[in-house]
């Protein structure tokens, strides 16, 4: 489990940082744009349809499996507190269980409109024809990546669980099993 955890903690590094690169280039792609409108009467073209159907995905959904890895999702703590270890560690795991299984029904029905936009070979038509079907894959890859890492953390979770001493998450750092 630790293995795998370690795998999808550098997977998720390298997803992050691919976002990063998508971010500059978006950046730069409407910084183009906007000089070449205002200083040129000459925008670039489609720049509204590529950063609204490939930047912002990838913005949104390559992180994913990274900020989770990371513990930087937004809980509410308002009953873990008072807990102890193992009760901590079994609400540990029935959040990632339950994240988990909403990541991977979502990454689910996106992987079928992913399909779907590939068999069709989905593209819109700006000023220039944009495909659009390849970062219909960004959600249920990152999702399905990051419900694994949910699960193979619930398992461990579980494991706390029923041992004598069970440390949680918030103590774990990036490198728990």
């Amino acid at each position: 489990m630790q293995q795998i955890d370690v795998f999808l903690g550098r997977l998720g590094r390298l997803l992050a940082l691919a976002a990063s690169l998508c971010l500059v280039v978006m950046m730069l792609q409407i910084c183009l744009d906007v000089g070449g409108r205002y200083l040129f009467g000459a925008p670039m073209p489609s720049t509204l349809e590529i950063v609204s159907d490939w930047w912002m995905p990838a913005l949104i959904f390559l992180p994913l499996l990274n900020v989770e890895w990371r513990n930087e999702n937004i809980a509410v703590d308002l009953f873990y507190q008072t807990r102890g270890p193992r009760g901590k560690a079994l609400l540990d795991a029935i959040a990632l269980a339950c994240f988990g299984l909403f990541l991977a029904l979502v990454a689910y029905a996106g992987f079928e409109q992913a399909l779907r936009a590939f068999r069709q070979g989905e593209f819109i038509v700006g000023m220039i024809p944009v495909i659009t079907w390849p970062p219909r894959f960004f959600l249920p890859v990152a999702g399905g990546l990051t419900a694994l890492l949910c699960f193979v953390r619930a398992i461990g979770a579980l494991v706390r669980v029923a041992s004598a001493h069970a440390p949680t998450r918030d103590h774990q750092g990036p490198h728990r099993g």
